[in-house]
Parts: C-alpha cells; structure tokens; sequence
C-alpha cells in the first residue's frame, strides 16, 4: 500500500471520491486534524492513538465469562476478504483529491443558517464541505464539556452518502483517527448482522426463543433447551431491543453456522474494503461452530469496527438496505457532486424487518431511558431506530465501552449516526446520549441537553437537601 494510504488509514482524513475532478493526491506529509470551527482559533495538534487490552465481555450489564464444556474456547476460523473486483464489489475510482488538506485547511464562512465549511483544492479550486455547522459544532462541544477518556461519532445522510459531522475526542489529546479506525469492540452492535442472517434464514422477528439463566451470559449449558427450565420467552425482536445475549446466541446455534454468519459480516463490509478509501478495515473472526461462535452471533467474538463503518451500516439499514460511499465533498465551485457508488448490503424486506427491530430499542429496550427527558421523548414525535452495545475491559486500565448506531426519522431517515464513548471507572456520558444530541440537533434544534446521568444525580442531590 503506497504511503498516502498508510497516513490516511491511521488519522481521520478520508480519502473522498473526487467524482470527476482532476486533483491530485494529498501529500504524504500532511498531518490530519478535525475540523476547525474557528478559522481564527490554532487547530489542536493530534496523534494517532490505539486502544489496547484484552476484552472482558460484557453487554448492557456484566457478561459471565465462559470458556467451553471441554474447558478450551472454540478454535476461530480463517476469515477470507472478498476480493475488490467480484460481482458485488463496488466501483473503484481512478483518484481521490486531497481529503487531508480538506480538513486540516477546512474553514467556516457565512453567518446563521448560511454558515458552510469551504476548503481549497491543490488546483485552486473551493470545495464545499458536506459538514453540518451546527451539528459539528455541537458534537465538538458536547465531547469539549464532559471529557470521556475518548468519544467519536460520524452522521451520515443515509440517501446521498455526505458526510453530516465528523467529532472526535481525547482527553489526551491524541483524537486522530478515532472515527474512521477500528478501534473498538463492535460488541451488540453486531447483532444487527447476526440479526439480519437470521431473518434472511427464514427466521420471523415474532419467533421467540425461550431461556433460563439471565439474559446477559452466555455459558454452555444455557444454550441448551430445557423445558422444564425455559420458563422466560423472547421474540428475535424484543431480544434485539433488550439486547438479550442468550437468546442470540441460542438462535445462533440453531439456525446459522460460522460460514453462513462470515459471509453476512462480509456482506456488510468486515473484512473486505469500504470502496477503495484508504481506512483500515473492520474485522469479524468468526469461529466454526461451538461456544465460541455463539458468543461471537451475540456479539463477542473478536469483532473491531470503525464510527465510520457503524454509521454505513445504520445508513445502510435506514435506505431500505442500499449504502451510498461516503463523502465529505459538496460542490466543487459550485457544481454539485452527485454520489458516485453503492452497493446492497441487504435485501429490502430484511432491512425494513431490521428497521421495526431496532425501533423497539428506543421505545422499549436498552435506549429508552436514554432518549427520554421528564418522562418524554427529547425528539416529541420523532421516531428512532438504533441498537445499543456496551462492553468492558477490565485489565488496567479499566475501559468501558459504549456504542449506539442508528438512524431518524424511523420511516423516511434523514440522519444515520454511530456513536463510540470509552470511559474509565467513572464515566460521563455514554454513546446513546451523544446520539441523541445529534438527532435532537439536526432534526429538531436548541440546546444540548442533560445526559440520563446528570439528571439522576442533581435530582438525589434535591432530595437529601
């Protein structure tokens, strides 16, 4: 791989298509940085960061670690790339201009509603920036004001493939990269793939799957069925919403195997390019059969994924299973640029079962208390489609992960977020909050509001005094 790829994969630049203009490609030297949103103000330095540590499992709440019946997990197979050039590949672009000096030379012009981000181009020309303003700049100062130890998001317009905002934060200050590497444990964010695999099987969102134990390990006796001790029952559908572990991974057991679900993960681009944009690849090994590849379908296997790539899939599942290449150009003096590529990652009559699915997370699963302020929804009449992941590493130093992906409105999407927050042992916010806020302001606009957490707290506060 030449250098420029190499640099463009370990920082957040994005190589965009250039559809059609002639500049060249970016310098080998140049050093990404986010988007400034003061011309005026120095742009923050960065480094490239990398999150490092054995993963713990552990979803929504604390996942028992398991190892087999025989005491040794699974052996994971050998995950093959599908091949840029096959049948279902997407088309590869001659160049790309210069999307490094696109962001680090980006600046904000215009006042109220008529604010752009412009940046030139190496031949002189201005591009216009896909960037929403005031939505960049809210994601900026949301992660500016409650410092996890690291946050990113990307917002993609799921019908043309612009790039909406691109935020990223670390309390060291080492933010490069953060949203388009992967980085971070896909964790139940996976269950959207191991969720479409099942419905491509045949599988009904009203079949249920009844358990015993609790609904967060995954241990090998538990993905047995025993009736006299199945006595609690779920639909594939509320099991998606209320992240139900095993009740994935029984399903899992029973209707797919290790190649039925790599080639889905493939589908949805583990493992093989995103177009040719020069960013690392998310990766899914997924074992063969056993404890293991249960654990992986419910979503803990050895499974990275990149905010960019998340914000592809909810893209994806939002516009009835098409998904636009992203891109961060708008116009080139003053011509639009019209998308360039796509590719189906899922038939429509799966993406739009997935969609319904993935309502339930905020009105009834793991999301809802996330999205509710006084007891309403912060959007009103706004719905939302999303899943939720959450896992913890417990080696030193603590690390906690949490993940939202989605996209509003529900039934005609202008807006696919995926949203990433890494915390220590006390935490902030976490990624449904940032989520939120980024529906709230692009779609309906105002303030940020309190995280779930911060609303708990002051309220207790109130109580004792």
């Amino acid at each position: 791989m030449p250098a420029w790829a190499l640099l463009v994969a370990a920082a957040v630049g994005l190589c965009f298509a250039a559809r059609g203009a002639q500049d060249p490609l970016g310098s080998a030297s140049s050093q990404p940085v986010p988007v400034n949103p003061d011309a005026s103000a120095p742009l923050p330095s960065v480094l490239d960061d990398t999150i490092e540590g054995t993963d713990e499992l552990d979803d929504e709440s604390t996942l028992e670690a398991a190892l087999g019946e025989d005491g040794t997990p699974a052996k994971p197979a050998e995950v093959k790339e599908v091949p840029a050039a096959a049948a279902n590949a997407v088309v590869q672009h001659a160049k790309h201009p210069e999307g490094l000096s696109l962001l680090r030379k980006a600046r904000l012009e215009g006042k109220g509603d008529e604010k752009v981000y412009v940046a030139p181009l190496p031949s002189g020309r201005e591009a216009k920036l896909t960037l929403n303003p005031r939505l960049q700049e809210q994601m900026q100062k949301l992660f500016a004001l409650y410092k996890p130890q690291q946050g990113a998001m990307v917002a993609i317009d799921p019908k043309t493939g612009k790039i909406l905002a691109m935020a990223e934060f670390d309390k060291e200050g080492k933010s490069a990269g953060l949203a388009t590497r992967p980085l971070y444990p896909a964790a139940s964010v996976f269950k959207i793939i191991t969720g479409a695999a099942l419905l491509e099987k045949g599988i009904s969102p009203d079949e249920e799957t009844c358990y015993h134990g609790g609904l967060r390990g995954i241990v090998g006796k538990l993905l047995e069925d025993k009736p006299r001790v199945d006595r609690r029952c779920l639909s594939l559908s509320m099991a998606l919403a209320k992240s139900a572990n095993v009740v994935f991974a029984k399903m899992a057991v029973k209707h797919l195997d290790g190649a039925a679900l790599r080639e889905e993960a493939e589908r949805f681009l583990f493992n093989r390019p995103i177009w040719d944009q020069p960013v690392e690849q998310s990766s899914a090994a997924i074992p063969d059969g056993g404890l293991a590849f249960a654990k992986s379908a419910a979503g803990f296997g050895q499974v990275k994924l990149s905010p960019l790539h998340a914000a592809l899939i909810a893209s994806a599942v939002g516009n009835g299973g098409l998904a636009l290449e992203p891109t961060l150009i708008d116009q080139i003096d003053g011509q639009p640029q019209q998308p360039s590529a796509s590719t189906r990652l899922l038939k429509g009559e799966t993406a739009a079962a997935l969609r319904d699915m993935m309502k339930n997370t905020v009105t009834s699963g793991t999301a809802t208390s996330s999205f509710r302020e006084r007891g309403r929804s912060v959007l009103g009449d706004i719905a939302v489609a999303g899943k939720t992941g959450s896992l913890s590493n417990h080696e030193k130093p603590f690390k906690d992960y949490s993940w939202f992906v989605g996209f509003a409105p529900a039934d005609d999407p202008q807006i696919a977020v995926a949203a990433v927050v890494v915390n220590g042992l006390k935490w902030t916010i976490h990624a449904p909050y940032v989520a939120r806020e980024a529906f709230r302001a692009y779609l309906v606009g105002g303030s940020l509001g309190q995280p779930p957490v911060a609303r708990t707290h002051r309220s207790r506060r109130h109580r004792r005094h």
